[in-house]
């Protein structure tokens, strides 16, 4: 009897905690399941590209004089013989290649423009201030190296850093009311630097700004002229480009895809 009276307990016991345990299975939530987010294709700035470029320019032209008029010692070494300020516009074409590494870009890029930049300005004592050179520049070219690195969701942002050499021409026409004075033009090289901003808004396009110094050196103008005029001079160039162009690309590799 005791026996049967343990086992009808146990019965009871073990059925009371069945139903506990099925209640509270019950009051749990169902499981909600959720989709991975959407694989966002990155920027791809790989590869290489072709674009125009314009904007303006300011700059100077300083010329010292080497103490010579054709050849006969004039006592003016080291004067300065004219400083004019230059401005203008320019407009022209853009080719280079970039490539990739996370968010790291390195590149080359190569720029030719038209430019009309001028400037006036009489000489300066102990010259005779009744001459005038007048100045002015045709074009402009740089090959420069970039490197840069991007932002944004997409990527599709470059801030970057860029330098190389700066080649430009200059021609001055020194003259005065009673001398047809000289002309002369030069091609002078250098190095540039600036920064820039390049935002892809499509898949093959993009838009940049950009700032450039350029130093372009130095140049030696009215050495011998056939009229006599002109104090021999060592002319610097200096110029600041502030730009805007328009790229399309061509990829090398598919699209870069940020992985989650």
């Amino acid at each position: 009897m005791r026996h049967s009276k343990f086992i009808i307990s146990l019965a009871v016991a073990a059925g009371t905690l069945l139903g506990i345990g099925s209640a509270s299975a019950a009051d749990l939530p169902a499981k909600v399941y959720t989709k991975a987010p959407p694989v966002v294709p990155m920027y791809n700035w790989t590869g290489c590209y072709i674009g125009a470029v314009g904007g303006g320019e300011v700059g100077r032209s300083r010329s010292v004089s080497n103490g010579t008029n054709n050849g006969v010692a004039n006592g003016t070494a080291g004067a300065t013989k004219n400083d004019t300020d230059l401005s203008g516009g320019n407009v022209g074409g853009t080719l280079g290649c970039s490539y990739q590494s996370g968010i790291w870009v390195v590149g080359i890029e190569g720029d030719d423009s038209w430019s009309n930049r001028t400037g006036s300005s009489n000489l300066l004592a102990p010259f005779n201030t009744t001459f005038t050179e007048n100045i002015k520049s045709n074009w402009l070219a740089t090959v420069r190296g970039r490197v840069g690195f991007t932002t944004g969701p997409t990527g599709n942002v470059l801030w970057y850093g860029t330098a190389g050499g700066a080649f430009a021409d200059m021609r001055i026409n020194e003259f005065s009311p009673t001398n047809v004075g000289a002309i002369e033009r030069h091609t002078f090289s250098g190095w540039t630097a600036g920064l820039g901003v390049e935002w892809g808004f499509a898949p093959s396009w993009s838009v940049k700004f950009e700032y450039l110094y350029a130093d372009l050196g130095r140049q030696g103008y009215f050495q011998n002229t056939a009229t006599g005029c002109c104090t021999f001079q060592n002319t610097h160039l200096t110029d600041n480009l502030f730009r805007v162009g328009v790229n399309y690309h061509w990829n090398w590799a598919g699209p870069v895809v940020a992985k989650y």
